[in-house]
């Protein structure tokens, strides 16, 4: 029952995500939803960088030290990380907020469009980032330590809140500060969905105090082992790269280099339609991740039925999604105005791309939470970022959109036969039990 509460309430969440940027798209047509795309995912894209794969490190020990009762360890790598993040963030954080204010102040002064349109978004990006990567750092520390159901909430409030401060920002700030300059669109949506993480942070580090850790400091455990966690940070750091290999390099460079302007918008639109299949089938990976990663605490044949059964789960799953996605994309397209409806031929083009995403989830968490996982994913993320930059640079300018939409089918099928590949010789080499940790 509690398995299928949290992913109503994932699916809730994602969904009216997915809601936002439809009225979005209806609101401000092809152009600027391009624009409002691309902004989203450089910030995310910053705040991944930024992370330097903690989220994945917690992912990888705390499971492990839970299902064995390890406390001490758990609140011991906590300190550890704190330590380490805390003088960056902070001095990024306090840095980023000035500057951004001045920013603006300056731009009042001197009316300077280019130097505010090119500074303001950079500092916004810069404390945008650090509040995401340290919400993605708690988000991940509550699913490790059983608290699934608090991880989840936190982040449909997340949304609700980014929902609310958009439309204040929009009805009230907009007109004063932006003058209603549609041009400047998609700075209000940054600025609503960044505060929204403020607030939920503040949230979470209210939680982890008085609610959680403390716990962990009085449970009595056997001997502490040492942590060598910091080897695992640059390969996780490049390894959490690859969510954005598939649509984020594409649209990146059909912004940059696409011979019409419209094609960002259209490509978006497309992408955000398939992204309404991944709603239903990412809660899948939120949920099965500390089983897969405490398994490898377990034995091999553990494992092994994990894998089957959610393999099997989100194929199934994948198959349905996917037919009514092909059955309701021209009405959500014409649902979005403007031109968006041309979009459509592609989107049935892209419709395998969910069930290559639905594979995809078992197979990464299970390379990611083996031993050398860090290592191997940082190796696969590399390789994948190559291909698909060279080929988004080669096909893009060359064939626009249907250019675009081959890299983003291209490189999933690409990412998943290799990590079958990956993932049967992790399964017969690779340690189990105490030495997996």
């Amino acid at each position: 029952m509690d398995f299928y509460l949290n992913l109503f309430i994932i699916i809730a969440d994602q969904f009216m995500l997915f809601i936002i940027n439809m009225l979005v798209a209806r609101h401000v047509g092809e152009e600027l939803f391009g624009d409002f795309t691309v902004a989203t995912n450089a910030l995310l894209l910053l705040a991944t960088v930024l992370t330097f794969g903690i989220d994945s490190i917690i992912a990888y020990y705390i499971p492990k030290f839970y299902i064995r009762r390890r406390y001490k360890e758990i609140a011991r790598l906590t300190r550890s990380v704190s330590v380490f993040l805390k003088p960056i963030y902070i001095t990024l954080l306090i840095g980023g907020l000035f500057l951004c204010f001045a920013i603006i102040a300056i731009a009042y002064l001197i009316q300077d469009v280019d130097l505010f349109e090119i500074s303001h978004p950079f500092f916004l990006f810069l404390w945008g980032a650090v509040v995401i990567s340290l919400f993605a750092i708690f988000y991940e520390f509550f699913r490790a330590t059983n608290h699934m159901r608090t991880a989840i909430i936190l982040n449909l409030l997340q949304t609700i809140f980014y929902f609310i401060l958009t439309l204040f920002i929009y009805f009230y700030l907009y007109p004063v500060v932006f003058g209603k300059n549609r041009h400047y669109f998609p700075h209000v949506m940054l600025t609503g969905f960044i505060v929204s993480y403020v607030l939920i942070v503040l949230l979470s580090i209210a939680i982890e105090r008085k609610a959680i850790l403390q716990r962990f400091y009085q449970k009595r455990t056997p001997r502490l082992i040492r942590i060598e966690w910091k080897e695992k940070m640059y390969g996780y750091t490049i390894q959490n790269l690859n969510k954005y290999v598939f649509a984020t390099i594409p649209l990146l460079v059909i912004e940059w280099l696409g011979p019409e302007e419209g094609s960002v918008g259209l490509f978006s639109a497309v992408v955000s339609i398939i992204s309404l299949a991944y709603i239903a089938i990412s809660p899948i990976g939120v949920l099965i991740a500390p089983d897969i990663s405490s398994a490898f605490a377990q034995n091999r044949e553990i494992l092994k039925k994990t894998m089957c059964k959610y393999l099997l789960m989100a194929f199934g799953i994948s198959l349905i999604i996917a037919a009514i996605i092909a059955v309701c994309s021209p009405y959500i397209l014409n649902f979005y105005k403007s031109n968006f409806i041309k979009a459509l031929p592609y989107t049935y083009y892209c419709l395998i791309n969910i069930i290559t995403y639905a594979i995809s989830m078992p197979l990464s968490k299970m390379i990611q939470y083996s031993k050398e996982g860090s290592k191997i994913g940082a190796k696969l993320t590399v390789l994948l970022i190559l291909i698909q930059v060279i080929a988004s640079l080669i096909l893009i300018p060359w064939l626009n959109l249907l250019g675009a939409v081959i890299c983003f089918i291209g490189i999933s099928l690409i990412y998943n036969a290799v990590m079958v590949i990956m993932a049967i010789r992790i399964y017969e080499r690779d340690p189990f039990g105490h030495e997996a940790i």
